[in-house]
């Protein structure tokens, strides 16, 4: 029997849900979630979890953001032309590179070699400092980037020619495939997302909390 839940696969699912969106809110209007952007960031850290949340703060409050995209998203009863079909295309290449990093281990050995030095610069500038997230956003570009499927992102010209929105768009894709191996290591697989998108669901629905959604705060890039 497995020692992993369905709740484990949902919360690791919501990190690559609230990920994409975070890539996609910076891409199109320089701005982001404050709390769900820490927490993607500051998952790239944790290294030696208790437990599937606690890649997340341990605080199912973290990943709001995420429960309420993947909800968005997945649901029956939202009409197909209203799903962000960019979120969506985030979340399938991510998966698909996590696999394919898992496989080559060389680029996966360098992100680990490149984080301790974010995580140094953590301790002398602060956990989201700009010179932190360059360094993650190098990990990416060094790493990541070279493999195939190349993630586009689209966003208004202004944004994306932002160095510094630049940088966060991509430590949160990292993050992104952080929580996509996170994913395949508590069994999740892309068959089992389809043939179990109920339990996701079902799964999602538990972890959400309406009352999250009544202040919104942000900041810009």
């Amino acid at each position: 029997m497995s020692q992993y839940t369905q709740q484990d696969r949902t919360i690791a699912l919501v990190g690559i849900y609230q990920c994409s969106q975070l890539v996609y809110e910076l891409a199109t209007t320089g701005k982001a979630d404050e709390l769900a952007y820490k927490t993607c960031i500051n998952s790239l850290f944790v290294d030696s979890p208790e437990d599937t949340i606690g890649v997340f703060g341990g605080n199912v409050e973290n990943l709001q953001l995420g429960v309420n995209t993947l909800l968005a998203q997945m649901s029956s009863d939202q009409a197909i032309q209203n799903r962000n079909i960019e979120i969506t295309r985030y979340v399938l290449n991510l998966m698909i590179l996590a696999k394919k990093l898992k496989e080559l281990e060389s680029p996966l050995n360098s992100i680990f070699g490149i984080l301790e030095t974010a995580k140094m610069q953590t301790e002398q500038f602060g956990e989201l400092h700009e010179n932190v997230i360059a360094t993650l956003a190098r990990a990416y570009s060094e790493n990541v980037s070279p493999v195939t499927p190349k993630i586009m992102v689209n966003g208004q010209h202004g944004h994306l020619q932002n160095s510094r929105t630049a940088n966060k768009i991509r430590a949160l894709l990292l993050a992104g495939i952080r929580s996509a191996l996170l994913w395949y290591q508590v069994e999740g697989s892309r068959w089992g997302l389809i043939w179990s998108r109920k339990k996701y669901l079902q799964s999602a629905q538990a972890l959400h909390r309406p009352n999250n959604n009544d202040v919104e705060n942000h900041f810009d890039s």
